[in-house]
């Protein structure tokens, strides 16, 4: 009598089921390389746009014959706040005037507008701007900081860096123990803070070699997030500070 060749129910349901797990775990695989391809594109993405700020930030501060303000920590900032952070002049004396005939003074204003995104730790948000200004005016100096107004709305503003993270010092002692940023300090105390030279020549401290530390975090709004941070230091032309 001839048998019949064939599988059996139980070993059909058993070849499904080890086909299954195989392709839930292919599933899995291809789902991680695809998340960590897409996070590493994404910080390579952040460490571009940071580079090439931080470039041109340090070709401002070359061409810089004198520095006019530093804003140091920003101790609290809401939704849409602007703080201003820097302000550099090129071909301006330390009393102010042209350097020579031929020389137009020139005045960069760094400002920084806090974006509406929560992030962590408490009182962090994402998604803000750094814009930068060059004019030929110089900054107002009626208040204690110079005017920024709003950046998104003139011209005169460009784009310096997106996606800037803002974490305040949090706590008594939370100087530098929570990265404060973004920062613009001169060296010292990450506390110091509103830093302006006086308009009047005579009562001005001069610094000669004013040591300038950025600190900056930008961060992705993403699942997971993804962020990377930077600090650097750079070696001021003319730095000035009054205590």
């Amino acid at each position: 009598m001839k048998k019949n060749k064939g599988f059996t129910l139980t070993e059909i349901l058993l070849a499904v089921m080890i086909v299954g797990i195989i392709g839930v775990a292919l599933a899995s695989l291809t789902t991680a390389a695809s998340r960590e391809s897409g996070v590493g594109r994404s910080k390579v993405l952040l460490r571009n746009n940071l580079s090439i700020a931080l470039r041109q930030l340090r070709d401002d501060i070359h061409e810089s014959s004198r520095v006019m303000y530093v804003r140091g920590r920003i101790d609290s900032s809401s939704s849409g706040n602007t703080t201003p952070l820097l302000v550099l002049a090129k071909g301006v004396t330390l009393d102010g005037s042209s350097i020579n005939s031929l020389t137009t003074p020139s005045y960069v204003t760094y400002c920084f507008v806090t974006g509406s995104t929560s992030a962590t730790p408490t009182g962090a948000r994402s998604e803000g701007t750094i814009y930068r200004r060059e004019t030929t005016a110089a900054p107002s100096w009626s208040s204690a900081t110079p005017s920024c107004g709003t950046p998104a709305s003139d011209s005169n503003f460009k784009v310096f860096l997106h996606n800037v993270k803002y974490i305040p010092p949090i706590g008594s002692s939370g100087d530098s123990k929570y990265y404060p940023v973004p920062l613009f300090r001169l060296s010292g105390s990450d506390a110091v803070y509103s830093e302006k030279d006086s308009t009047t020549l005579s009562s001005r401290r001069k610094d000669l070699a004013s040591v300038l530390v950025v600190k900056l975090i930008t961060e992705l709004n993403s699942t997971p997030v993804v962020n990377d941070a930077v600090e650097e230091v750079f070696i001021l032309p003319n730095g000035f500070r009054v205590q």
